[in-house]
């Protein structure tokens, strides 16, 4: 993918200060996303943008100022095959985090890293535009939401309470008594309403991942008025799409590349985010973006930075 020498120039975009490593970063990014939309389309998969990335290619043209990642969602049954199979056409080297196969503290959704670990090998920094951090793109299903309000409720009441557990063990070290016995309580509501059983041991994470996803994904042989991200809408009541919105996608610029986004963006934005098109300014004119910790840890490890 190619760049012009003015790409990766900081710039004050508002009051957000986007700066040269950001612009290299981003350059990554897209350099992995088209990778991970190639992989897709190998397959004959669909896909479109998501979240920040949908309202930066409407509102933007690109990243929001402020944003440095990309989500895309998938339909159910495409995105099913495509985390079985996109080992085969992702690049060597790259690194594919499902939550419901190895345990990754706070990740609950499908990532695509092109690598496992920062970089400065010339041949990667090179490929990646001068970036050695490790870029992801977030993969979501779109799920069917049944019909039924109180089985859509029943699929979030249970999502939430798994979400409750891994939220306890992420500290479980330092866990009070009374959250320890609200975790056996929650495991105990769980394995009677799933008609299942965890193994209190290293593998429960996975497990219990694996039924957070079983259930988002409950009615997807069924044909429904309305889809959602379900590890969204679990909390968000008002989470929820026509099916029709992402039956049409539509090709749109965003920066140097092209991607798919619904036809009726419109609505999807107006569901995700009211009156998206306002003009927005981050409050503060240097925002600190994700990439910060891993440009330490580069610099500290490899000796090397932006």
């Amino acid at each position: 993918m190619e760049f012009p020498y003015e790409y990766f120039k900081a710039e004050i975009i508002g009051k957000t200060l986007v700066s040269e490593t950001m612009k290299k970063a981003r350059a990554a990014t897209l350099e992995t996303l088209s990778e991970v939309i190639n992989a897709i389309e190998k397959k004959n998969l669909h896909y479109c943008a998501l979240y920040g990335t949908l309202l930066g290619a409407v509102r933007h043209g690109g990243f929001i100022p402020w944003d440095d990642d990309i989500d895309i969602g998938m339909p159910r049954k495409d995105y099913d095959i495509f985390r079985k199979t996109c080992f085969e056409d992702l690049p060597e080297g790259y690194n594919v985090l499902d939550p419901s196969e190895e345990y990754v503290p706070e990740l609950d959704i499908l990532r695509i890293n092109n690598s496992v670990a920062p970089s400065a090998d010339p041949d990667f920094l090179r490929k990646y535009h001068g970036c050695p951090f490790v870029i992801g793109i977030d993969v979501y299903p779109i799920d069917a939401v049944p019909d039924d309000p109180e089985m859509d409720q029943g699929i979030c009441d249970a999502m939430r309470l798994i979400a409750r557990v891994m939220t306890i063990d992420l500290n479980i070290e330092s866990a009070g008594v009374l959250e320890l016995g609200e975790r056996e309580e929650i495991l105990q509501i769980l394995e009677k309403s799933l008609h299942t059983s965890f193994m209190n041991d290293e593998t429960i994470h996975i497990d219990l991942m694996r039924s957070y996803d079983k259930l988002a994904s409950a009615f997807k042989d069924k044909k429904t008025k309305n889809v959602t991200v379900y590890r969204n809408h679990h909390d968000n009541p008002s989470h929820i799409f026509s099916a029709d919105s992402f039956k049409t996608l539509i090709d749109v610029e965003f920066e140097n590349m092209t991607i798919k986004i619904p036809a009726d963006y419109n609505k999807v934005l107006e569901t995700t985010y009211s009156g998206y098109m306002k003009p927005v300014q981050w409050k503060d004119t240097i925002h600190h973006y994700g990439f910060e910790d891993q440009q330490r840890l580069v610099y500290d490890a490899l000796g090397y930075i932006l």
